[in-house]
């Protein structure tokens, strides 16, 4: 999904600098693609310092200047119930999942000022179903949802922070072909999204510049079927 944004943008007239944690060869050759390659960055946004990192990376790898759109898509998608999930994985999955991204806003509230700019996460229905089989990725994507709001109140009118929520794009690993039917079968176009549907959400936010405060659900319908049954998916 990552690689999908980052092509729409690069499509958009973006320079686009990449950041990577643990997959810098893949990063390196999707900068080889692009248009208007704007450089690759390292950091590792679950530390308290990776925010940091990744915006001076990212002013490094520039020239100097500071990132005027942020797509905070990086998350992990860790599967753990109630009785699962320890407290290390627990605040594992939120720093990553959310407090980077308050890092992030923070950051570049600090580095632009009055210059404003853009701020968009990626979400996903996770935040609107709860899955008690992935129960601390929901919360947190849950509250990423409410630090966009948040940050939209706190930042405006400089800055404009919105959020793409992804549905039945890209599904878990492990996901068996019995689970993927399902799945399908709960939207209301009846077909699997695509990243690049995600992507394309991402350059209409990052365009229209009235939008500030949004959840864009990329869904599919799925989250207005109602025979959904408790707990899915697990």
């Amino acid at each position: 999904m990552g690689a999908a944004i980052v092509r729409e943008l690069d499509a958009a007239g973006a320079r686009v600098i990449i950041h990577a944690r643990n997959s810098e060869t893949e990063a390196r050759a999707l900068q080889s693609e692009l248009a208007r390659p704007g450089g690759v960055v390292l950091a590792d946004l679950e530390q308290p310092d990776g925010a940091e990192q990744l915006l001076d990376g990212a002013r490094e790898v520039s020239g100097g200047r500071h990132a005027d759109l942020v797509v905070h898509a990086a998350a992990s998608f860790r599967r753990g119930t109630l009785l699962e999930t320890s407290a290390a994985e627990w605040d594992g999955v939120l720093a990553l999942n959310l407090r980077s991204c308050f890092l992030i806003a923070q950051g570049m509230a600090r580095r632009r000022g009055a210059e404003g700019g853009d701020l968009i996460a990626i979400a996903d229905a996770a935040a609107l179903e709860l899955w008690p089989g992935y129960l601390a990725h929901s919360v947190s994507k849950a509250g990423l949802l409410a630090l966009v709001r948040a940050l939209a109140k706190a930042m405006a009118p400089r800055f404009r922070v919105n959020a793409v929520v992804p549905g039945p794009v890209l599904l878990p690993e492990g996901t068996s072909a019995q689970e993927r039917e399902a799945i399908r079968a709960r939207t209301l176009l009846g077909r699997l999204g695509e990243p690049e549907h995600v992507a394309r959400a991402v350059r209409f936010l990052a365009e229209c510049d009235f939008t500030t405060g949004t959840a864009l659900e990329v869904t599919g319908g799925s989250q207005l079927w109602r025979g959904v049954p408790r707990g899915s998916p697990q």
